[in-house]
């Protein structure tokens, strides 16, 4: 008697733990989300578009993709730091980057780089500027809602 009431204890417990195991490694798998960003910063000539995120489950890679447009004004300037007569020259990039990312404990970390901004070459020792960029652009991916970026 007392044998019976202890393995029906133990089979409960057993039962209980199995099935919060089961719902621990599903609600996990299925909840991606940013953790950080997506950011936007430009560096010199080029625009990068970075971010982390994570819940994507036991999988190896996720593919994201980049799409949209970047405009970047851009004018010569002598080493002296005077602008060049003349107006300044508008360059739009259009955006179609795709890529697949490696997965690591069901996280991602990536960014894609949109280079070059503009096409302006300078005479002699003049040097380009970027004197402004604006960008709308849409990062889709690994069943993470699209996210709009803009400025």
């Amino acid at each position: 008697m007392r044998h019976t009431r202890y393995l029906r204890v133990l089979v409960a417990v057993l039962a209980a733990a199995l099935v919060t195991i089961g719902f621990a490694g599903s609600a996990s798998a299925a909840s991606p989300h940013y953790v950080q960003g997506p950011s936007v910063s430009t560096s010199g000539n080029s625009l990068v578009v970075s971010w982390k995120a994570a819940g994507l489950g036991n999988t190896a890679t996720a593919d994201f993709s980049l799409t949209g447009t970047v405009t970047a004004v851009a004018q010569c300037y002598t080493r002296s730091g005077n602008p060049v007569n003349g107006v300044p020259k508008s360059d739009t990039t259009n955006v179609n980057a795709t890529g697949t990312f490696p997965v690591r404990n069901g996280q991602v970390t990536g960014s894609f780089t949109v280079s070059p901004l503009t096409t302006l070459t300078c005479t002699g020792s003049q040097q380009v500027r970027i004197l402004s960029v604006t960008y709308d652009l849409y990062l889709n991916g690994a069943g993470l809602p699209e996210v709009h970026l803009t400025s």
